[in-house]
Formats: structure tokens, sequence, C-alpha cells
């Protein structure tokens, strides 16, 4: 006869497999979004910049563009930080652009790769489900400050790892906001300079346990491999620095809850305010500067001083 425990270990699996298949299901039936494609990687040819995929679901209009039904296997194209993302993240969403190859003619670029493992999935699900309510519990007045502990969150970072609040304990950590299409000089491109600098010289000085985390504004466009190449394209040391997007919905709460504004641009696919600040090992916030202006020397000092 199976002792208690185990007999509670099967259940939780079994509660596990059938919630992955009901997820599974609702995706298959669901109406996805134009473009829109579920699928699993087969394999990768990094020489080409392609992938050979299995479709495990697809949105109505792609029926017509696809040749084969669900189950069926197409070779692809993927950028740069899509095919690392893809390379570790086998099961994914994405959408699909018409394109040409001079060795395989008319076939697709797959983008906007998210990673989409069910299981995981459902964890980013209920993390940020808390997270919604302790912003409507926070009312409209009100934002963190210092002193204040971190809401609970979950967020995909560049390489397609979940990232909870997890990520600050036993470390200090910088946290800003930033997009990659963001155009203004001295917005985001210069912050991410900032950071960078103030990386180096945490590293030169040794200071230990310090980590940086940028959180993106424009989750619509800053999937985990465009952030992969934002990344690599400012030359980050992705040891401790991770940039990490969500849904739409999180990153809302989150700007909110930072007392971050954002709103759409005719010059710039977004205008928004900026914050830079300084979390605790114990995910309390310790120090804070609003606006662009902060300065690399005195972050580097209030890191010397917390070490």
């Amino acid at each position: 006869m199976l002792n208690s425990l185990k007999l509670t270990q099967i259940i939780s699996c079994l509660f596990v497999c059938l919630s992955c298949t009901l997820e599974e299901s609702d995706i298959s039936k669901s109406q996805m979004k134009e473009n829109s494609l579920r699928g699993k990687i087969l394999s990768l040819d990094s020489n080409n910049s392609t992938v050979q995929i299995e479709v495990l679901a697809r949105s109505n209009d792609l029926a017509k563009k696809l040749s084969g039904g669900i189950g069926s296997q197409h070779t692809m194209h993927v950028q740069p930080g899509d095919f690392a993302l893809l390379s570790q993240k086998p099961v994914f969403r994405g959408k699909l652009q018409e394109t040409f190859s001079s060795s395989i003619g008319k076939t697709f670029l797959l983008h906007n790769v998210w990673p989409d493992d069910p299981a995981e999935r459902i964890r980013v699900n209920n993390v940020n489900r808390l997270l919604r309510r302790n912003t409507l519990a926070m009312g409209d007045s009100m934002i963190r400050t210092v002193g204040d502990n971190l809401p609970p969150f979950a967020l995909y970072d560049q390489n397609g790892e979940v990232v909870t609040t997890d990520f600050f304990d036993g470390s200090a950590t910088v946290l800003n906001f930033i997009f990659s299409r963001c155009s203004v000089a001295e917005m985001c491109p210069a912050a991410t300079m900032k950071m960078k600098k103030l990386q180096d010289l945490a590293r030169k000085t040794q200071i230990p346990h310090i980590k940086f985390l940028s959180i993106t504004l424009d989750p619509s466009f800053d999937s985990p491999g465009v952030l992969k190449s934002y990344a690599r394209g400012y030359s980050l040391n992705e040891e401790n620095y991770k940039i990490c997007t969500a849904a739409k919905s999180v990153i809302d709460d989150l700007t909110r809850q930072f007392g971050i504004l954002r709103e759409d641009s005719k010059d710039q696919p977004l205008d928004h305010t900026m914050r830079t600040i300084i979390i605790n090992s114990r995910r309390q916030i310790v120090y804070q500067v609003p606006g662009r202006n902060w300065r690399v020397e005195d972050f580097l000092s209030r890191l010397q001083e917390g070490s």
C-alpha cells in the first residue's frame, strides 16, 4: 500500500500533467492572433540561421499560407537573438512574416519568439496574478519608494529564462526601465551605456554580489530574442546583467508601481519617464534617482558602502 507521502506526490504529478494538457487544449482551440504560431524545434542550422519546426498550433490565417496542418514540419529563417533563444527553448510561440531566400526561395521569417513551455507558463501566470492583486491594492496615488519591498513578479530574460524576485536575494541590484527601439540618445541609449560603465567599474573595484536588471517598456516589440541582440549590441556582460520582458499587463503593473510614465509618441515608439533604483539583498529599495541624470560615480559609491 502506498504511504501518504507517495500518494501526495502522485496526485501532485497528475495535477501538473492535467493542467499542462488543458493548457495545450486551450491554445489549440482558442483564436490565436494573426500570423501566430506555436511550435517545437526539431533542428537548427547556425550557418544559414534557419530552424526546422513542427507546428503545434497556428492562427486561422496561416492555414492558407503554410502547407500541411498541425504536426507538419517547416524550415524557417530566424534572427540571431531568436536563434540563441530557440537553441535553449525548443517549445515556443512566435509570428511569421513572408520573406525570400536565394537558397530556398519563398519562405518565412519566424520572429517575436517567446518560450512557451506549458508548466513554465502556468508558473509565470500564477506569480503575475499576485502582482496584479498587489497593484490594485496599492491604489492610484501610491508608488514604491525607498524603504519599500518589491512586489512579486515573473519576467523572461534575454535567454528566455524566468526571472522572479528570487533574483534579488543575496546581492545588491541596480534596476532601470528601457526599451530597445528608443532613439533619443540621452534617454535609453545613455542609460544603458551608464549601466554598462557601472557594471565595468563594479567589477574592476571588486564589489561583490552586484547584479543589474533592465525591464523593457515596450513588450510588444521587445521579445527575449530582441533583448538578446540588444545586450550583444551594447557588449553587456550577461553573467550578472539581465534584460527582461513580459506580457504588457505585467509591464503595466510594474511601471505603475515604480512610478514610470509612458505613452505613445508620434516621433518614437514611446515617450516615457525614467527611474534608476538600487535594491538590497532583502528585496528592499534603498536608493533611487528619478529622471535620466543619475551619476555612475554616485551609484558606485553607494554600492561600495553597501558591500
